[in-house]
Protein backbone atom coordinates (compact mmCIF):
# COMPACT_ATOMS: atom_id res chain seq x y z
CA UNK A 1 0.00 0.00 0.00
CA UNK A 2 1.30 3.56 -0.65
CA UNK A 3 0.44 7.13 0.39
CA UNK A 4 -0.35 9.38 -2.50
CA UNK A 5 3.15 10.10 -3.70
CA UNK A 6 3.48 6.41 -4.01
CA UNK A 7 5.41 5.55 -0.99
CA UNK A 8 5.29 2.30 0.24
CA UNK A 9 3.76 2.06 3.88
CA UNK A 10 4.75 -0.28 6.02
CA UNK A 11 2.67 0.05 9.53
CA UNK A 12 -0.83 -0.93 8.41
CA UNK A 13 -3.10 -1.06 5.45
CA UNK A 14 -3.15 -5.08 5.08
CA UNK A 15 -6.62 -6.29 4.08
CA UNK A 16 -6.34 -9.98 3.46
CA UNK A 17 -8.91 -12.71 4.49
CA UNK A 18 -9.35 -14.77 8.27
CA UNK A 19 -7.58 -17.78 6.29
CA UNK A 20 -4.75 -15.41 5.31
CA UNK A 21 -4.39 -14.03 8.61
CA UNK A 22 -3.98 -17.08 9.88
CA UNK A 23 -1.51 -18.23 7.83
CA UNK A 24 0.33 -15.78 8.91
CA UNK A 25 0.47 -16.40 12.36
CA UNK A 26 0.72 -20.17 12.04
CA UNK A 27 4.02 -19.25 9.93
CA UNK A 28 5.09 -17.77 12.83
CA UNK A 29 4.27 -20.40 15.24
CA UNK A 30 5.97 -22.73 12.83
CA UNK A 31 8.86 -20.67 13.73
CA UNK A 32 9.26 -19.17 9.63
CA UNK A 33 8.51 -22.99 8.49
CA UNK A 34 5.80 -24.48 6.11
CA UNK A 35 5.68 -28.02 5.84
CA UNK A 36 9.28 -28.83 5.42
CA UNK A 37 10.11 -25.94 3.07
CA UNK A 38 11.83 -22.94 5.76
CA UNK A 39 10.00 -19.46 3.95
CA UNK A 40 11.46 -16.65 6.57
CA UNK A 41 14.54 -17.37 8.50
CA UNK A 42 14.27 -18.88 11.86
CA UNK A 43 16.70 -16.51 13.45
CA UNK A 44 14.16 -13.63 12.43
CA UNK A 45 11.15 -14.89 13.37
CA UNK A 46 12.59 -15.25 17.33
CA UNK A 47 13.93 -12.13 17.26
CA UNK A 48 10.76 -10.82 15.95
CA UNK A 49 9.18 -12.03 18.87
CA UNK A 50 11.10 -11.12 21.81
CA UNK A 51 11.46 -7.94 23.02
CA UNK A 52 14.95 -6.49 22.22
CA UNK A 53 15.75 -3.78 24.67
CA UNK A 54 14.25 -2.88 28.41
CA UNK A 55 11.62 -0.38 27.28
CA UNK A 56 9.91 -2.63 24.73
CA UNK A 57 9.08 -5.58 27.77
CA UNK A 58 5.42 -5.87 28.28
CA UNK A 59 4.11 -3.14 30.76
CA UNK A 60 6.88 -1.37 29.62
CA UNK A 61 6.27 0.28 26.11
CA UNK A 62 4.65 3.31 25.70
CA UNK A 63 1.94 4.31 22.68
CA UNK A 64 0.21 7.54 22.97
CA UNK A 65 1.06 8.65 25.93
CA UNK A 66 -0.04 5.65 27.92
CA UNK A 67 1.93 2.41 29.06
CA UNK A 68 0.49 -0.90 27.29
CA UNK A 69 0.66 -4.27 29.35
CA UNK A 70 2.18 -6.07 26.50
CA UNK A 71 5.66 -5.89 24.80
CA UNK A 72 6.46 -4.77 21.82
CA UNK A 73 8.88 -6.91 18.78
CA UNK A 74 8.81 -6.56 14.92
CA UNK A 75 5.37 -5.93 14.41
CA UNK A 76 4.22 -8.44 17.22
CA UNK A 77 2.87 -7.60 20.66
CA UNK A 78 3.95 -9.34 23.41
CA UNK A 79 1.57 -10.52 26.48
CA UNK A 80 3.18 -10.69 29.62
CA UNK A 81 2.87 -14.55 29.31
CA UNK A 82 5.64 -17.62 30.21
CA UNK A 83 3.95 -19.76 27.35
CA UNK A 84 5.82 -17.42 24.50
CA UNK A 85 2.41 -16.19 23.28
CA UNK A 86 2.49 -12.87 20.61
CA UNK A 87 -0.22 -11.30 18.35
CA UNK A 88 -0.97 -8.70 15.79
CA UNK A 89 -3.40 -6.38 16.84
CA UNK A 90 -5.19 -4.45 14.11
CA UNK A 91 -6.65 -0.63 13.94
CA UNK A 92 -10.42 -1.74 15.30
CA UNK A 93 -8.53 -4.61 17.92
CA UNK A 94 -8.77 -7.17 15.24
CA UNK A 95 -6.29 -10.13 16.52
CA UNK A 96 -3.99 -12.47 15.25
CA UNK A 97 -3.23 -14.48 18.38
CA UNK A 98 -0.27 -16.94 18.80
CA UNK A 99 -0.08 -19.59 21.77
CA UNK A 100 2.59 -22.03 20.94
CA UNK A 101 2.44 -23.57 23.45
CA UNK A 102 -1.10 -24.61 23.22
CA UNK A 103 -0.28 -24.93 18.90
CA UNK A 104 -3.15 -22.58 18.34
CA UNK A 105 -3.33 -19.25 16.31
CA UNK A 106 -6.90 -17.39 16.73
CA UNK A 107 -7.99 -15.16 14.64
CA UNK A 108 -10.51 -12.04 15.81
CA UNK A 109 -11.68 -9.73 13.04
CA UNK A 110 -14.63 -8.19 14.92
CA UNK A 111 -13.98 -4.76 14.90
CA UNK A 112 -14.28 -2.35 17.87
CA UNK A 113 -15.12 1.37 16.30
CA UNK A 114 -14.39 3.11 19.69
CA UNK A 115 -10.75 1.50 20.04
CA UNK A 116 -7.89 4.03 20.70
CA UNK A 117 -9.92 6.63 21.46
CA UNK A 118 -9.12 6.66 24.56
CA UNK A 119 -6.58 5.02 27.28
CA UNK A 120 -9.52 3.33 29.23
CA UNK A 121 -9.88 -0.54 28.96
CA UNK A 122 -13.76 0.28 28.58
CA UNK A 123 -13.42 1.56 25.37
CA UNK A 124 -10.12 -0.46 23.83
CA UNK A 125 -11.10 -3.68 25.93
CA UNK A 126 -7.32 -5.09 25.42
CA UNK A 127 -7.25 -7.17 28.71
CA UNK A 128 -10.66 -8.36 28.14
CA UNK A 129 -9.58 -9.53 24.23
CA UNK A 130 -6.46 -11.27 25.88
CA UNK A 131 -8.28 -13.06 28.47
CA UNK A 132 -10.52 -14.25 26.04
CA UNK A 133 -7.65 -15.56 23.66
CA UNK A 134 -5.48 -16.68 25.87
CA UNK A 135 -8.43 -18.94 27.58
CA UNK A 136 -9.91 -20.40 24.30
CA UNK A 137 -6.20 -20.96 23.73
CA UNK A 138 -5.87 -23.04 26.92
CA UNK A 139 -8.76 -25.22 26.29
CA UNK A 140 -6.55 -26.90 23.08
CA UNK A 141 -3.79 -28.01 25.20
CA UNK A 142 -5.21 -31.16 26.83
CA UNK A 143 -6.66 -31.90 23.48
Amino acid sequence: MGDPQGVELGFGGLAVTARDYARIGELYRNRGRVGDQQVVAQDWVTASVTASAPHLEAGKVVVGGYTTFEGYGYQWWLPPSDRGQFDAVGVYNQYVFVDPTAGVTIVKLSANHTYGTTEGEAENREYETYAFLDAVARQFEAV
